[in-house]
């Protein structure tokens, strides 16, 4: 009886999370940026999608680091709500100067510069505010965060038609969150009160933002390639074409979260033939959401995007593949973490972002755009193999072996 409760619990919490995430995307994808499509045109849409794509390369990278930090090192440490609160002020403050500075011409007043910095700092504190539901495993008040954020995003647009000011909409949905955690939670009470393990929380957090800024600024380098190599219309035209596949990373967090639930409880450690079954899986899976993918794309962008549907079609097939076979990396990787170290990550995305930062600038120097998604397509084929041969290597080695 208490296993069905646990699986049963372990659905719900996967339903109330995927849920937050579909209807927090979905509001953003269907509503938000089609309407302002139509408001600013396709170039200026290109250029708020870049400085989105800074956010979405900062703000998950040290908020979402930091709340996954904490998550695993209160195992080991009695931290405090301060550590992690000065942490992610930290973090986050280097992070914003760097990012504001990366931005370069797009920081064309001060204004600008303000409402950036604060639209990257509001976002940071964000994702990490849901470590509050994680950490007492109330996923039904995670579900109603982001629903609160959801709701913001629309009064936000409703700002945006009087103050033409596009910021208002991301801020005022980031704003309304964090008022419903400090209602409902406690992860900012205490603001500056630290233990005497901060220098462990920093160390273990600071790994952990390093590898998370890998790893989105690999997600979102369309974003910032195809601004400084082509221009603000490529940045909408590459966005809008990769959005079907972008949206199914969203289905591998929640089902990896089960996968490692699972693996983990058994004590043998996993043989050549099981990987190769989950590598199955993964590769059917994949193909399913492909095809899933090349059906609903042309359809999307006709509906929310009809004046770019022409400029796009060309390349919707390769986009699709590339992002697909992201998302079959995702899962494998995280298929072979449960056998091996935690390194053997970060050295595959260290080599998969040479190689892709390496391949983007020689492709798209070349070809433009369709150079650009050849280099990610490719990019990504390695990246797949890459974890394929390491978890043939590792699974079913000696344990002195794996360990090393």
């Amino acid at each position: 009886m208490a296993s069905k409760e646990k699986q049963k619990r372990i659905v719900s919490n996967t339903a109330y999370t995927i849920g937050g995430a579909l209807l927090m995307n979905g509001v953003l994808q269907i509503v938000v940026y089609p309407l302002l499509n139509r408001k600013m045109g396709s170039d200026q849409l290109g250029e708020l999608l870049y400085l989105m794509g800074l956010v979405a390369i900062l703000c998950p990278s040290v908020g979402q680091a930091l709340n996954t930090s904490r998550l695993v090192v209160r195992r080991d440490y009695e931290v405090k709500n301060g550590d992690y609160n000065v942490l992610l002020l930290l973090f986050g403050g280097i992070g914003t100067a760097v990012t504001l500075f990366v931005a370069g011409d797009s920081m064309v007043s001060l204004p600008v510069i303000f409402w950036t910095a604060a639209l990257l700092m509001t976002t940071i504190f964000r994702y990490y505010g849901d470590v509050e539901y994680r950490l007492n495993l109330n996923y039904k008040k995670y579900f109603y965060y982001y629903c609160v954020l959801t709701g913001g995003y629309i009064a936000g647009f409703g700002l945006y038609f009087l103050t033409k000011n596009w910021f208002l909409v991301f801020l005022t949905g980031e704003a309304a969150a964090l008022v419903y955690l400090a209602a409902t939670g406690t992860v900012f009470r205490g603001f500056f009160d630290r233990s005497k393990w901060f220098t462990q929380a920093f160390q273990r957090g600071g790994f952990l933002v390093f590898s998370y800024l890998i790893t989105n600024f690999t997600l979102n380098i369309d974003r910032l390639a195809l601004e400084h190599m082509v221009g603000h219309l490529a940045v909408t035209q590459y966005y809008v074409t990769s959005l079907i596949g972008k949206t199914l990373v969203l289905l591998v967090a929640p089902v990896n979260t089960i996968i490692i639930s699972y693996l983990t409880r058994k004590q043998e450690r996993m043989d050549k033939k099981q990987f190769l079954l989950f590598t199955g899986i993964g590769t059917g899976v994949s193909l399913v959401f492909f095809l899933g993918a090349q059906i609903g794309t042309p359809v999307f962008v006709k509906l929310f995007y009809g004046d770019l549907y022409e400029s796009v079609r060309g390349m919707i097939t390769v986009v699709n593949l590339s992002q697909i076979l992201g998302v079959l990396s995702a899962y494998l990787f995280i298929v072979v973490l449960t056998f091996t170290e935690e390194k053997w990550q970060l050295i595959l995305q260290i080599i998969h972002l040479a190689v892709i930062a390496v391949l983007v600038l020689i492709f798209t120097e070349k070809s433009g755009i369709m150079g650009f998604a050849a280099a990610v397509l490719i990019a990504n084929v390695v990246r797949v193999a890459a974890v394929i041969l390491l978890g043939l290597w590792k699974a079913g080695s000696a344990p002195e072996q794996q360990k090393k």
